[in-house]
């Protein structure tokens, strides 16, 4: 995972600018705008689409489907800009929901190490589901909408959201398009077809402990697999899965100032599991390590330890003020506090500021207001 792999990054001596040239170097070659990769280069869902890049660096599938699902999003952009930010907007408060119930999904057991032959087959069908339905088919409607878009110029969303996942993807592969993500191999089996054999439990184990799975209209398809052919299978859908959501990932950031400034969000909140996690991630991106967390209705109290000896100390601390808004953006309360500690373990000081100053520079930032000489005349500090 990702957070791992920064812990052993910044373990080994490697920098925060040394991290940020790796990650930048890695996903260069998709994007448009380098200056966004370089200024979200220590974003969680930035840093989390590097690892994806690494894990499967010997995946061809996995590089030619980013950069399939990548040229549709950007495509769509070029001729179609506003129109297609009004699809990809649109549905905002899905895509968060989706995100918050993935992170129970991620979260749940999958134990491919399981004796039960049986047990091991409902779980991993269990997992295909889950992930087709819930962090798949909203792309892939998104997708079909963008590509309708381009051939007629208009489509109605919500239509094409009421359709069945199946038909989406039979649309797209009739156009010729992402059938390296879309068909899983080997059997070139559509998406479609594992997300109805596992919703519908259409599988069964027989007397030789094979896998038999029936597919198509009325059932009519069906195939014997081993379960070490059904694992092979299931790497294959998480991965389709991932391209799907590490390319969408990509396109936001690389062209996110063409994102209408006046269009209204549905109102839709991650789950705070999820922002202390990214938070999490993103600080190990700089050399900081998240420690304990003390809450109450009031004040928001955190620990941040420094992995690095040879750093500048003031300058840490700053970086560390700096943070007091990502703090305060999370769990939002009245006071914010961090704690900040040398790599021996040594408390050094704590940086604080009121909420509402915090609130009110998190504003002007959203609107790309300079605030270094605001944030630096707000928080105050105390050494121990």
């Amino acid at each position: 995972m990702i957070g791992d792999m920064l812990s052993d990054a910044v373990q080994k001596g490697y920098s925060p600018d040394d991290i940020k040239k790796k990650v930048v170097e890695t996903l260069e070659p998709y994007f448009t705008h380098v200056d966004a990769l370089n200024k979200y280069a220590y974003n969680s869902q930035i840093l989390s689409a590097f690892e994806f890049f690494l894990r499967y660096e010997n995946e061809n599938e996995f590089f030619q489907g980013i950069g399939e699902v990548i040229e549709c999003y950007k495509k769509a952009n070029k001729d179609y800009n506003k129109e297609s930010w009004n699809i990809i907007l649109s549905t905002y408060s899905t895509m968060v929901e989706d995100e918050n119930k993935m992170c129970s999904i991620r979260n749940s057991k999958l134990n491919l190490q399981e004796k039960d032959v049986y047990e091991k087959m409902v779980q991993i069908f269990q997992r295909i589901g889950s992930v087709l339905e819930v962090s798949t088919k909203h792309i892939m409607q998104e997708l079909y909408a963008l590509i309708c878009l381009q051939h007629k110029g208009s489509v109605d969303y919500e239509k094409i959201r009421k359709q069945d996942l199946g038909v989406i993807i039979n649309n797209i592969l009739d156009k010729g398009m992402m059938k390296s993500v879309l068909l899983v191999q080997p059997g070139e089996m559509k998406l479609s077809d594992w997300r109805n054999i596992a919703y519908h439990h259409m599988y069964a184990l027989d007397d030789d402990g094979n896998i038999v799975c029936s597919y198509g209209k009325n059932n009519i398809n069906s195939m014997k697999i081993s379960m070490q052919e059904l694992e092979k299978y299931l790497y294959k859908i998480v991965m389709a899965s991932n391209i799907l959501n590490i390319a969408r990932c990509i396109f936001v950031f690389d062209f996110i100032d063409d994102i209408p400034k006046d269009y209204q969000l549905e109102k839709a909140s991650f789950r705070q599991v999820i922002k202390k996690e990214q938070f999490r991630i993103s600080l190990l991106s700089q050399g900081f390590e998240l420690g304990n967390i003390n809450l109450d209705e009031n004040k928001i109290e955190v620990d941040i330890h420094d992995l690095y000896l040879d750093k500048d100390l003031n300058e840490r601390i700053l970086h560390c003020a700096q943070l007091l808004i990502n703090v305060w953006s999370i769990w939002q309360r009245k006071l914010v506090y961090i704690n900040y500690f040398a790599r021996n373990r040594e408390r050094i000081c704590c940086v604080y500021a009121d909420g509402k100053i915090c609130e009110a520079i998190s504003e002007r930032m959203k609107k790309n207001i300079c605030v270094d000489v605001y944030l630096g005349r707000e928080f105050k500090i105390r050494y121990f």
